[in-house]
């Protein structure tokens, strides 16, 4: 299957490019195809991902096709080299902890391009970016020898009015990471690299008002205890075909008071205490941004990051807020576009 998949890429780039299984493994010739080759659950993990791959181009014009063939150019070359310990592609027998990288390497690749798929009436496909590098601090007897990077956001295949305005707010969330990238470019930069950083949006519902996007901002300073994280969101306006605006949901003056008093009650109550009360000052601002905003039929939803409210043990914290305990301060559609 992979021997299909770097057929099609090869269509994109009119250089050679390895080969690897779902072929006739007989004819491997590179370490990266005998790891995958050798391994069953390898093997498997690439049947998948080929299906996965051929299943992500169905339906997409020209323009887009092309972008999703591109990134999983830059992924082939990504896969070869991330399980090493130098950046680089291995040259000998792939021991079994690195066959395993490789396994997960494919199973996430699988899952990114899941992102491309019809879902409420709009063909959304991913834009991504891959880089691997040496850590320029390495530890020789660390985990991490070398460092990624990851970004993805999303997109709608198409050239009409709507499909311009929702690729140009998610371009805006490529804008708000440019430190990610090489000065001047879509490219991400390399550099001073001890940490893995995966920046991925996806579409997490559309709908009769709305498409509603969540991106996870991760990072991984090697030799931590553990990685840090963040999760926002933001809405698109289908009739409107612009992002949501806070007024869109709460029109009465001096909502945002209103709000940041409910969310610190309900905080304080939803934790107990865990609650950290020097986080106090800070939730009004929180709760009057809707990056931070979801939408349920229960009420709205705030999300909170880690640390901010309670330990890292309590995760991400959200709290809802009844729409019964907001109805006075919304605006005339407001809860539609919320629930709808």
């Amino acid at each position: 299957m992979i021997r299909f998949v770097l057929a099609l890429c090869a269509l994109l780039v009119l250089v050679p490019v390895a080969e690897a299984a779902s072929f006739d493994c007989a004819k491997a010739a590179t370490s990266f195809e005998t790891a995958i080759c050798s391994t069953p659950e390898a093997s498997a993990a690439d049947d998948t991902l080929a299906v996965a791959y051929a299943t992500a181009l169905g339906g997409l014009s020209q323009p887009a096709a092309s972008l999703v063939k591109s990134a999983q150019h830059a992924w082939l070359d990504y896969a070869a080299r991330v399980c090493s310990d130098d950046g680089n592609p291995i040259a000998g027998t792939y021991i079994d902890e690195q066959t395993q990288c490789l396994i997960g390497a494919f199973r996430e690749r699988t899952t990114a391009l899941e992102a491309s798929r019809m879902q409420g009436g709009f063909r959304f496909y991913p834009a991504e970016q891959y880089l691997v590098e040496p850590d320029t601090d390495p530890n020789s007897n660390g985990f991490n020898k070398v460092a990624t990077k990851h970004f993805s956001t999303v997109k709608i295949d198409g050239s009409d009015e709507l499909a311009t305005a929702f690729n140009a707010m998610t371009e805006e969330l490529r804008a708000s990471n440019a430190d990610l990238f090489a000065k001047g470019t879509d490219q991400l930069a390399a550099g001073d690299s001890t940490e893995d950083i995966d920046v991925t949006t996806t579409v997490q519902k559309v709908t009769a008002y709305r498409i509603t996007l969540s991106t996870t901002n991760y990072s991984y300073g090697h030799g931590a205890a553990h990685g840090n994280y963040g999760i926002s969101t933001a809405h698109f306006l289908i009739a409107e075909k612009r992002p949501l605006l806070a007024s869109d949901i709460f029109a009465k003056k001096g909502w945002e008071k209103v709000l940041g008093k409910l969310l610190v009650e309900r905080t304080k109550a939803q934790l107990g205490d865990n609650y950290f009360n020097d986080s106090e000052a800070d939730i009004p601002s929180w709760a009057a941004d809707p990056g931070r905003w979801d939408f349920s039929q229960d009420g709205l939803v705030i999300q909170f990051q880690p640390y901010e409210v309670a330990a890292y043990a309590a995760g991400a914290v959200t709290v809802t807020i009844p729409w019964d305990d907001l109805r006075d301060l919304l605006a005339e559609n407001g809860e539609a576009i919320a629930t709808y």
